[in-house]
């Protein structure tokens, strides 16, 4: 048996929150605040400069939750709010982690290799389709792991660019999944995705006391 298998709810919870991360609705809020703090000890939300919370699109389930991030300046409609450096939709899916499981980081290895699998491609694809994704590249960076994709799965009626990156993490014992979205008609080239992740992860990082599981 594999050292992956024996991790098996680690997989399990991965699935969930690498699959939640890759759905965004449409845009709807008129209330934008810059943080939210998830119950019952869960981590706070927050992106990078100019990132406001959807709070019409987020919601929170128990331990599990959803956020959506956008333009501060589209989200609350005020041209005197903030807009980020560059156009993207942002992306937070948390799910618990499992009971007396090691620190994710931990894993980073296996992980990299999972991803590359068909059940890791299903778990990354929009439409949970193995075939539709390509991982380009994976990057440990200290408490995160970092992956750059294509999905070429369609998304609704959101128009957003096949490549992207996402960010893997612990935070206060939730498994979160950081997605990065740039915008079909104004795509974002792979440094500007990869500097998103970045920042969105040491952001989160920073509004949690600068607590990442190692």
């Amino acid at each position: 048996m594999s050292t992956w298998t024996n991790k098996a709810p680690w997989a399990l919870a991965l699935a969930a929150t690498l699959a939640s991360a890759a759905c965004v609705p449409l845009f709807g809020g008129t209330q934008a605040p810059t943080s939210m703090a998830l119950s019952s000890g869960g981590p706070v939300i927050v992106g990078p400069s100019g990132f406001c919370i959807d709070l019409a699109q987020s919601h929170e389930q128990g331990a599990n939750a959803f956020v959506l991030l956008g333009s501060c300046a589209s989200l609350s409609r005020s041209a005197e709010a903030g807009r980020p450096a560059a156009k993207a939709v942002l992306t937070a899916s948390v799910t618990p982690a499992a009971v007396d499981a090691p620190p994710l980081s931990r894993s980073f290895k296996q992980l990299e290799t999972y991803l590359r699998t068909e059940a890791g491609r299903a778990a990354l694809s929009r439409s949970g389709d193995a075939a539709t994704v390509k991982v380009v590249r994976t990057q440990i960076a200290g408490d995160v792991l970092l992956i750059e994709l294509t999905d070429t799965a369609p998304l609704g009626a959101n128009r957003v660019q096949a490549r992207s990156w996402r960010a893997l993490m612990q935070i206060r014992g939730r498994i979160v999944s950081l997605a990065v979205l740039g915008l079909a008609s104004e795509p974002l080239n792979s440094t500007t995705l990869r500097m998103l992740a970045s920042d969105f992860s040491a952001a989160l990082r920073a509004a949690n006391g600068g607590e990442a599981a190692g």
